[in-house]
């Protein structure tokens, strides 16, 4: 277990105004919904969870956890910085949880340290990941940065990506969701390229999960999953079958491999990461119990596709359609933003996440 790391939180000094209101201006939302800047302050802004008075954000190559003080006009905070791409931040009895990419973090006490102005401790609660193998840092790189949330039994489920486009490591807490409960680790979820975000139907309390189909089969295939997790120990079929039936051309299904089909497949390419789902009673009751998506966009497709929230509609139970929420990151062949995570505050209104323009867009219903 690593030491104690003692971290003071420094204000950060105000910004320059970065001038995107014509980027918001390009930005479609659906008749009587309103889009705008909540901040534009957060360099690389990742995954987010509000607490009681601020709003933390975690970040993937600028190494920094952000603390945004919403009773203060929402000022910034860097409350650490130097660690590994803490991309995902969770929150428990008032306890600020960071994920980096071989380490979960916590700040005890975090918004009541933070008010107060006393020393920010972040101490390292498990070290016993994967992403151990520094004399091979693309082990590490290679989509080691983490979602990470508290399911409806306490656990903290994090997101364990493979350190590869496709492979079959021999280590099998690669490419899984994985749940840490009590000190203990444990698959469960199995076969999963690369999740970047998951949620819990507020309904059946079933998880379901994003996932990055793999690259280098051409524009089209494979397709990029939303999966259900029906029980722990379950396969998704990564590395040997991507989508519902697509074989990998390197990796052979083995004979009687049985595997989770994707409950919804999404465009190649897309890259869905973070997914809420919707349960307040500040939008249209049409959205009540569906899922929004962020679509990050292509890297390596001949024309690019995603840059997008999306919304899916649930019915009992089961997804029945998608719809483009909010587009216009995308002009063309050039995008100006990446949409990350979707979150809903206590307010009703939704935050999205974007590492490309270092913003933090919110949408309010106005209708």
């Amino acid at each position: 277990m690593k030491k104690l790391e003692k971290i003071l939180f420094v204000i950060t000094t105000t910004l320059a105004a970065v001038n995107i209101s014509a980027d918001i201006s390009k930005l479609n939302v659906p008749e009587g919904f309103v889009v705008s800047s909540f901040t534009q302050e957060i360099d690389d802004a990742r995954q987010m969870v509000e607490g009681e008075n601020f709003l933390f954000v975690g970040t993937k190559g600028a190494g920094k956890v952000y603390a945004i003080n919403k009773a203060e006009t929402n000022k910034v905070l860097t409350i650490v910085e130097g660690l590994d791409m803490p991309t995902g931040v969770a929150i428990k009895n008032g306890h600020l949880y960071i994920a980096e990419s071989d380490a979960i973090h916590v700040i005890r006490n975090i918004e009541e340290n933070l008010s107060s102005g006393n020393e920010i401790i972040s101490e390292v609660v498990f070290d016993d990941l994967p992403r151990q193998t520094m004399w091979n840092p693309l082990k590490k790189s290679w989509h080691g940065w983490k979602w990470i949330d508290f399911g409806p039994d306490g656990a903290l489920y994090i997101s364990e990506g493979v350190p590869c486009n496709v492979c079959d490591e021999a280590d099998e807490r690669y490419g899984t969701i994985l749940r840490l409960a009590d000190g203990k680790l444990d698959i469960f979820a199995d076969g999963v390229r690369n999740s970047v975000g998951f949620d819990w139907h507020p309904v059946t309390n079933e998880m379901y999960f994003t996932d990055n189909g793999r690259d280098w089969m051409g524009d089209d295939i494979p397709p990029c999953e939303l999966n259900r997790v029906s029980s722990a120990g379950k396969h998704f079929g990564f590395p040997f079958v991507h989508g519902k039936n697509i074989q990998d051309d390197a990796y052979k299904k083995p004979d009687g491999f049985k595997y989770e089909e994707p409950v919804w497949e999404f465009q190649a390419h897309t890259a869905p990461l973070g997914i809420k789902f919707y349960t307040g009673d500040a939008f249209p009751e049409y959205y009540k119990n569906g899922a929004f998506v962020a679509q990050h966009g292509s890297w390596n497709r001949s024309k690019k596709v995603g840059y997008k929230v999306l919304f899916m509609k649930f019915e009992k139970g089961e997804v029945v359609s998608s719809e483009t929420f909010i587009d216009g990151w995308l002009q063309g062949e050039e995008s100006w933003g990446t949409p990350v995570s979707p979150l809903f505050l206590k307010d009703g209104s939704m935050l999205i996440s974007d590492d490309k323009s270092d913003s933090i867009f919110r949408v309010t219903y106005q209708g």
